[in-house]
């Protein structure tokens, strides 16, 4: 059967099912979700665990070899397999259904992966496993909800649910689930009490941002182009990969053109900000972009950055380090193109 991974820990406190197959995008979340199952084995008696890396070559025999390899005093085991991709071929495909169809009663097969397409979905292996166990599958977790993930993990961890912090976190770590999570884990270290000192913690995210690629794009959204030169030379001097600049930087001007486009519908700017959920402190900067930007202006900005995406690839000539710095200076309101 299929459930999802929120129903994971109410299904587990019912008892184990034989066979477990969570798979996803989320690297962290499809760990999560293993590491509940195993948390639970553990508790139901399966006291060895061995693991196989199966890619497309695997030899399949190590499976049914550790299958065969039981006594009446051996201990209940866990079979974990990770598969490198879902393509597990013919051969794969085979023997995974007589494992699913003739596994003892002994083992708990644990089985992980990343994306699977819907191909691989409707496969005969993939729909024996939903038949005889139980499929979690991961989304990834989309900007719009990362500041309630940030927040429920926070939660969990016994912290303070604080929304301002959730929004910092999430806007430094650009939706990396792992970062988050780490910068969490840092803040259960320095507030064990879970009261944490918002102002402080904030006054920490802005010096670290200072000379970040945060700090860059912050600059040319204050309209501060002698920092933002300054800023974007450092970064060139710490060998900062520039498809980093380019992403964040393509990130922030499609949310200044969605932005704009619904202040083109009349709608209020604090009602934009809110709906996207900006963060208050950078409020100031998102208000004045829009003001200083009309929508036409940020779309020649993205295709811009099309341009110096393919140059970086080899697929256009242009220099990517001058005209990503103009890009930059014109974002910060120093470089008036024709509309």
């Amino acid at each position: 059967m299929k459930i999802k991974p929120e129903q994971l820990t109410k299904h587990l406190s019912d008892g184990l099912a034989p066979i477990y197959f969570a798979f996803g995008p989320e690297i962290l979340l499809v760990e999560q979700s293993l590491s509940n199952i195993k948390r639970a084995s553990l508790g139901c008696g399966f006291a060895d665990r061995v693991r196989f890396d199966i890619d497309g070559n695997f030899a399949w025999d190590k499976i049914f070899a550790e299958i065969a390899n039981t006594s009446l005093f051996a201990p209940q085991r866990v079979i974990e397999c990770h598969f490198s991709t879902g393509k597990i071929g013919v051969k794969g495909s085979k023997a995974l259904c007589e494992i699913t169809e003739s596994l003892p009663s002994d083992i708990l097969l644990i089985i992980s992966a990343g994306k699977l397409d819907m191909a691989q979905q409707k496969s005969k292996w993939f729909k024996l496993l939903e038949k005889k166990g139980v499929v979690l599958q991961h989304w990834e977790v989309q900007s719009d909800h990362l500041v309630g993930w940030i927040l429920n993990h926070m939660e969990q961890l016994n912290l303070v649910a604080d929304k301002e912090v959730a929004n910092a976190i999430a806007y430094c770590t650009e939706g990396n689930l792992l970062a988050s999570m780490q910068e969490i884990q840092k803040l259960q270290i320095a507030y064990p009490d879970g009261k944490i000192d918002t102002q402080d913690y904030l006054k920490q995210i802005d010096q670290q941002s200072h000379y970040s690629v945060f700090g860059l794009i912050d600059a040319a959204l204050k309209g501060d182009a002698a920092k933002v030169n300054k800023v974007f030379n450092s970064l060139l001097d710490e060998a900062t990969p520039l498809i980093v600049i380019i992403s964040s930087l393509y990130r922030e001007i499609k949310a200044l053109s969605i932005m704009a486009v619904e202040l083109q519908h009349n709608q209020s700017i604090d009602a934009i900000l809110t709906k996207h959920r900006v963060w208050q402190k950078r409020k100031p900067l998102i208000t004045s972009a829009l003001k200083t930007h009309p929508y036409q202006r940020l779309q020649k900005l993205t295709l811009s950055l099309g341009r110096i995406d393919r140059s970086l690839k080899g697929m256009d000539n242009l220099n990517v380090s001058d005209e990503l710095r103009t890009v930059l200076i014109t974002l910060a309101g120093k470089t008036q193109w024709t509309q």
